[in-house]
Formats: structure tokens, C-alpha cells, sequence
């Protein structure tokens, strides 16, 4: 944890030049001296809250930069960064003096600033007052800021990290209100946002100062645990230290042993219950209240220290936590829990002084590291991954801001996931890791590594790492973390509409919806024709296709009617294709026009369904039971017949059904439509052929559940010598999505591995 008061010696500009003179230049010490001066003059005769002169607080956040190892720019910034808000100075002058660079850092975190104006400025154009202003739209307000600022420069928000650190630590001048607000600011913002950049110690003290505003009297409690637990295992925590640097010492590892006690806000979620109030006994639990770490020169060097220690105690796990072969959101070390002493659990981290550095400080790490990468002539790969994951994700971060530049709101949605959600990490064949949102898809994972993969996924082979298996997953599967997943790559696979509703990266929706937007409209074109045809066969309107685009023309004409506000026929089409028209309201102005063209097109009633899977044909036959054909299963957009039963009612079988032929009397067949017949749900045979293989059905079940669909049977042949395999089952579809469904489970079924052909067939 950073100090939290400076002397009165260091809380001046020489000891500020104390600090920076350890790394900075002596014309770098020079530009820090002008902007004291600059910032000195222009707070002159102000002070904070606390009382204290205000140039206090910018020279305490450079200060903390210093700790940081910050360039002189971000110095300089945390020194100027209240100068335009707060007095005459400009952004202009600051550039003219110090450089864009300190301009474009001052302004960053100025946006962040401007949120409290915003909130108090009275109510205009129809606007709500202040009063009844959203607190949550302030903080997605924030984050829009935060993020804009940040692609702009990271060094904001670091500086604006720093900035809300101190604050926290002088929050006792507030009022509660005022209070409570900043802590919940502080724990929903900027503590996320301190650990996606992986800058640790500010993290858990913006936590723990959240805890402590938010629910005093259960920080209090458990600091006052957490402090007499301390005491009690205050011996075994000495001989433990000792023993480490012993055995340390006597195997020639130059290593240094730090005790590193778990922060309170960390403890609050291990306890879980936050209605909870913590008692001794829970404490006692917690063995790793207390971690070990160890810090050695290099990686090998990690591996080497944590064999002497296994040797030296007994592991608790077979396996280690490794996050050095896996970093963690920039997290770098091993992990091993031992039984030492009398059997009294220790945990012990293993990490180079290097990977500490970046454990602690994250992202402001850049400018440190990049001096001694510029020093040693080595390039950025060469430096450890979870220094360049996060550099990286600036970088992404500055590609997904382009590509939604028209939206900030869009950009702000699009990304707040990659920041305030658990990452996962998981691995590609070749052994590269890859952090993705918890949530994720192969999908996901084939965007972030090439666009052309993901417009061609077909799901993806996972390697079970325990039995080393593979099995096949789709492309709405959820990844998890660990997994080594290979994307399975098929040229007639192209992006559809649907892939959105499961891709959960902004990396993967934005080259969607890219694909989309080039090639949607003769998709949802095609998509809207075949959509009314359907509808039309259902209805038994056949033989007047060529009519239809007349009479649709003839109704967009009419300023009356759902279509005058469609362009040319083609647009209702697209419009069907996108359901930004239900083909069922089209039907009910079509209908009574194409029933005055033809008699081949019956009268129908549209309602006239029941709700226990028969159904009722109404007008012709009055109130007859109808059920559907078990024979021939037909769904809505097949072509229908009845047969007419006098004592069971009538039976809607598929046009094409063999048993029609054999119907005694040709009187006992009646013409019928899909508007006259409907169901909860339907039963749909399909037949799927295909190269057999171990795992087979249990993936074809996978596909079919993640669906949400129903197997009511399902049989299997296969051929040993011809190594095919036939799987026939049953699916029951949602009446009101049957059309979509077996389209989508179809094509998504054709998808699974060695599968040659998926068909709907008739049971006869």
C-alpha cells in the first residue's frame, strides 16, 4: 500500500525533485520546477476543504506519480490537472508553455471533472431538473469520459486514479451524502477500473476506503478481527518468514521474502454474506489471511524456488496455480499452498521483482519499463505478457473507439464489459493465451484472432486437458477458463443476424455487425421473400405469385395501410427479412385482396386455436377438433390437407404425405391453411447422417439443448465397416418460433463435426 501522508519535507517541490531525480533528466527537473511555480501562483491564497493550501493536493498526486515512476509529462499534468477548472489559466497556455502532450492529459482528466457542472445546470429544453437526475446515468457519463479520455492518453487515467485515491483518503470533509456517493462512485468506476489495469495497490485501497464509507460498522469489525488474528498467529507468521529465507539462503536463490497481509474489502467477499456480521470463528478459518511471497531475478528462478519448497514442505494440491504460463489480468506469479509447521496451511506467491512491479503498479509501469526497454534496445514482446496484455488493450481500446465513432454511448456499451467483468483465459492449440470476457464464445475468441475466422467459425474442438479428449462445441458455447480451443473453419459458414443474441466480445459484434451491414440487405431481401412465400403456402394461397408484388404495390400506394411508409416493394421485403414487420400482420392485408383474385385461395377464420395441442377448424366445419398428422409431422409453411373423420375430427397432414393416396374417398379430404390450424408446439422428425465417431450423439445433444429444443426420442444405427452412423430424433418446437427454429437447428446441427447431412423427413 502507498503511504498515506507524506512528511512536511517530502510534501514540498524538493522533495518532489528528490523523487524524480532518481530517473528524470536535469530538463526534466526543470519543467516540473516551472509547473510548480505556474500551479503555485494560480492556486495562490485557496485551499481545500481540509484546510490545507490547495497546491498541497496536486504536488501529493505527483508525489504518488513519482512512486510510479511516471514520465515528466505526467508529472508535470499532476501538478496542472485542477489549473484550467479552477483558475484564468487555459488549455492554450498550458500547451504553449509545456507541450500538447501536458494539454491533452489536463484536458482528460478536466472531462472527468465536468460531470459535477454538468449535474447542476438548470432544467432546459423539456430537460428533468437536477433533482431527479439519474445517479446511474452520471456514472455511464463518467465512464464515456473515462474511456474517451484514457484512448486519448493512459497516463489520464492513471493521473485520475491517483486523483480519487487521495480524495478517498480525505473523504472525512464531506458531508455523509457526499460521502456515500463518492465511495459508490469509487467501488462501481474507478476500483474496476484499477484492477483491469492491473494497478493492485490502488485497487484494494480505493476498495477497502469504499468498505469503510459505505458499511463502517462492518469495516470497522473486521479490521478489529483481522488485527487480533494477527496477533495470534503473529509467532507462526516469524518462523515461517525465517524458514523461507533459510531454505532460500541454503539453496543459492538471491531472493527477498516479503509477508503480504490480504486487504479488508477482499475479506468481505471471501466471508460472502455482506448482511453478515463477521465473528472470530469465520476469522480462524481464513488461512490465507496471511500470503508469503517470494521475489527472485528471473522466471526460472521461480520454478527452481517453488521445487525447494515443495521439498521442504508438503503441497496441499497436486497442481499449482500457475499465472506465469497464464497471466490473470496482468497478474504474474505462482501459487502453491503448503502444510508447514504442525500442519498449519501457508499460501506462497513466486514472482521476479519485475512481475512485482507490474503486479502492483500495472499500467503505470509503461513509462518505467519503456525507459529500460528504450535502455536495453529490446522490443516490447520481449517483456513480460502481462505488460504487454495491457499496453494491448489500450491499443484495442483505441481500435473499437474507431470503429464506433458515431456512438460514444455505443463505444461506452460495447466495452464497459471488458473492464468492470471477470476475464477468462484460455488457449489456442499452439499454446498462445488468449483473456476474454467471462461469457465468451469460439465465436469471440475467432474474431479477436482474424476476421476471417470468425466470418467462416463452424464452433470449435475443445481438449479436455484432465482425459485429453477433444469434443465439439458450437458457436454459442460458453468458453471456460483453461480450455485449449481449436476454431473449426467452414468456407459456406457466413456471420446472420442471430450470431449477435451470443457474441460477447465488442470485438466480435462489431465485425458482425461490419459483415452485415455490407451484405444484409440481400439477405434480409431473400430472407423476407422466402418468409411471405412461406406464409402464402400456409395460407393455400398458391398459384398467385406473380399477383403478389402487384397488390403489395397497390397497398403501399394507400396511405391507409402499415406500407406507405416503405419506399419500394423490395424495402417491405427487407423489412419482413429484419421482422421489422410481422408477416402475420402483412398476411391480414393481403388476404382479403388475393381471396378476391382467386378461389383457389379459401376463406379463413384467424383465430382459432386451442391450448391443448388439437386444434379447431372454424367457419367451413364450424368448431371440428383438429390434430396434427403423426404420420407426416407437418409445421407451419408446409403445404396442408385435411381428412375429414366424423367421429375423430380432422387430421392435417403434409401434401406430399403416401398415406393421402391410400384416402378412400377424395370427399373426405378438405382444403385447409395454417391460419385455421395451430399448436403450442410441434414434433419434428429429422434424420441425421454421418461419419461415426466416439461423441458423436452426445454433441448432436449439445447443439440441441443450447437451442432450448426438446429430443422427445431419438435412435441410432451406425455401420462399423462404413464407419456411418444415422441418428434419427424427435424435436418439439415452440409453435411460435417453429419456422426460425428448425431453419436455425438445421444449419447449426450441419455444423457439428463428421455430420454429412441433417433432413426433416416424413415418419411413414
Amino acid at each position: 500500500m502507498f503511504d498515506n501522508h507524506y512528511t512536511p519535507s517530502q510534501l514540498t517541490l524538493a522533495g518532489l525533485l528528490v523523487q524524480t531525480r532518481q530517473y528524470l533528466t536535469s530538463q526534466d527537473a526543470e519543467k516540473i520546477q516551472r509547473a510548480y511555480a505556474l500551479a503555485n501562483e494560480a492556486h495562490k491564497g485557496t485551499s481545500r476543504r481540509t484546510g490545507e493550501p490547495f497546491i498541497q493536493h496536486p504536488l501529493e498526486v505527483a508525489l504518488l506519480l513519482a512512486t510510479l515512476r511516471i514520465d515528466a509529462d505526467g508529472i508535470v499534468a499532476a501538478l496542472l490537472h485542477d489549473v484550467v477548472e479552477d483558475t484564468h489559466y487555459s488549455l492554450r497556455d498550458l500547451q504553449e508553455q509545456f507541450g500538447s502532450s501536458v494539454a491533452i492529459i489536463v484536458d482528460g482528466v478536466t472531462k472527468f471533472n465536468t460531470l459535477a457542472q454538468t449535474s447542476s445546470t438548470l432544467k432546459e429544453d423539456g430537460q428533468e431538473p437536477p433533482a431527479v437526475i439519474d445517479k446511474r446515468q452520471q456514472r455511464i457519463e463518467t465512464v464515456r469520459k473515462m474511456l474517451l479520455a484514457m484512448i486519448e492518453d493512459p497516463r489520464v487515467a492513471v493521473l485520475k486514479l491517483a486523483d480519487r485515491l487521495l480524495n478517498m483518503r480525505t473523504l472525512d470533509a464531506m458531508n455523509s451524502a457526499q460521502q456515500q456517493n463518492k465511495a459508490r462512485e469509487t467501488r462501481e468506476i474507478y476500483a474496476p477500473l484499477a484492477r483491469r489495469l492491473g494497478m493492485s495497490l490502488v485497487q484494494e485501497e480505493l476498495e477497502d476506503l469504499a468498505l469503510k464509507y459505505l458499511e463502517p460498522e462492518k469495516y470497522t469489525r473486521l479490521v478489529q478481527l483481522v488485527n487480533k488474528e494477527m496477533e495470534r498467529q503473529c509467532a507462526s507468521i516469524d518462523l515461517i518468514y525465517h524458514k523461507l529465507q533459510e531454505e532460500m539462503e541454503r539453496a543459492g536463490i538471491k531472493a527477498e521474502v516479503q509477508v503480504s497481509r490480504k486487504y479488508v474489502a477482499s475479506i468481505n467477499r471471501q466471508l460472502g454474506d455482506v448482511l453478515r456480521q463477521p465473528n472470530e470463528g469465520e476469522m480462524g478459518q481464513m488461512y490465507d489471511l496471511v500470503s508469503f511471497r517470494i521475489l527472485v531475478e528471473t522466471d526460472a528462478e521461480c520454478y527452481l524456488a517453488l521445487g525447494h519448497i515443495h521439498a521442504l514442505w508438503r503441497s496441499r494440491d497436486v497442481r499449482i496455480e500457475n499465472f506465469i504460463a497464464t497471466s490473470k489480468n496482468g497478474y504474474h506469479s505462482l501459487h502453491t499452498t503448503v502444510f508447514c509447521l504442525e500442519d498449519q496451511l501457508a499460501e506462497i506467491q513466486i514472482r521476479t521483482h519485475e512481475t512485482q512491479r507490474i503486479a502492483d503498479f500495472g499500467i503505470a509501469s509503461y513509462w518505467y519499463l519503456q525507459e529500460r526497454v528504450d535502455r536495453r534496445d529490446t522490443k516490447l514482446n520481449d517483456w513480460p505478457l502481462s505488460y504487454c496484455e495491457m499496453v494491448n488493450w489500450i491499443k484495442q481500446l483505441r481500435e473499437w473507439q474507431r470503429e464506433l465513432l458515431q456512438s460514444a454511448d455505443e463505444f461506452v456499451e460495447a466495452v464497459k464489459g471488458d473492464i468492470f467483468q471477470e476475464q477468462i483465459f484460455v488457449f489456442t492449440p499452439k499454446g498462445e493465451v488468449m483473456d476474454l470476457p467471462r461469457g465468451s464464445t469460439p465465436l469471440d475468441m475467432a474474431y479477436r484472432i482474424h476476421t476471417d475466422l470468425g466470418d467462416h467459425c463452424a464452433g470449435a474442438h475443445i481438449m479436455d486437458t484432465g482425459r485429453l479428449v477433444t469434443h465439439f462445441v458450437p458457436l454459442d458455447y460458453k468458453l471456460k477458463g483453461g480450455e485449449i480451443v481449436d476454431i473449426e473453419v467452414n468456407s459456406g459458414v457466413r456471420p446472420t443476424r442471430d450470431w449477435l443474441s451470443f457474441a460477447r466480445t465488442t470485438t466480435a459484434r462489431n465485425k458482425i455487425r461490419r459483415y452485415l451491414k455490407t451484405y444484409e440487405r440481400e439477405i434480409d431481401l431473400q430472407l423476407g421473400r422466402e418468409r411471405l412465400d412461406l406464409a402464402l403456402k400456409a395460407s393455400g394461397a398458391r398459384g398467385l405469385s406473380e399477383k403478389i408484388e402487384q397488390v403489395l404495390q397497390a397497398l403501399r400506394n394507400e396511405s391507409s395501410t402499415l406500407l406507405k411508409n416503405y419506399a419500394t416493394v423490395d424495402d417491405i421485403y427487407i423489412a419482413l427479412g429484419r421482422k421489422g414487420m410481422w408477416v402475420e400482420n402483412l398476411m391480414e392485408l393481403l388476404l382479403p385482396r388475393l381471396q378476391g383474385m382467386s378461389k383457389l385461395l379459401p376463406q379463413a377464420s384467424l383465430s382459432n386455436s386451442t391450448k391443448n395441442g388439437s386444434y379447431r377448424h372454424g367457419n367451413v366445419h364450424g368448431n371440428m377438433l383438429v390434430k396434427q398428422a403423426h404420420c407426416c409431422n407437418p409445421i407451419p409453411g408446409d403445404t396442408i390437407v385435411g381428412i375429414l373423420h366424423p367421429s375423430k375430427g380432422m387430421l392435417v397432414h403434409r401434401s406430399d404425405c403416401r398415406l393421402l393416396r391410400r384416402c378412400d374417398s377424395a370427399k373426405a379430404k378438405v382444403e385447409t391453411n395454417w391460419f385455421q390450424v395451430e399448436a403450442p408446439s410441434y414434433q419434428v422428425p429429422i434424420t441425421i447422417i454421418a461419419r461415426d465417431r466416439a461423441g458423436l450423439l452426445r454433441d448432436v445433444a449439445a447443439v440441441v439443448a443450447d437451442a432450448g429444443i426438446s429430443m422427445t426420442a431419438v435412435t441410432t444405427l451406425t455401420n462399423a465397416s462404413l464407419q456411418k452412423a444415422v441418428i434419427s430424433t424427435t424435436l418439439e418446437i415452440n409453435a411460435a418460433e417453429v419456422i426460425d427454429q428448425v431453419e436455425r437447428i438445421l444449419r447449426r446441427l450441419q455444423q457439428v463435426k463428421n455430420v454429412v447431412s441433417v433432413e426433416r423427413v416424413c415418419q411413414q
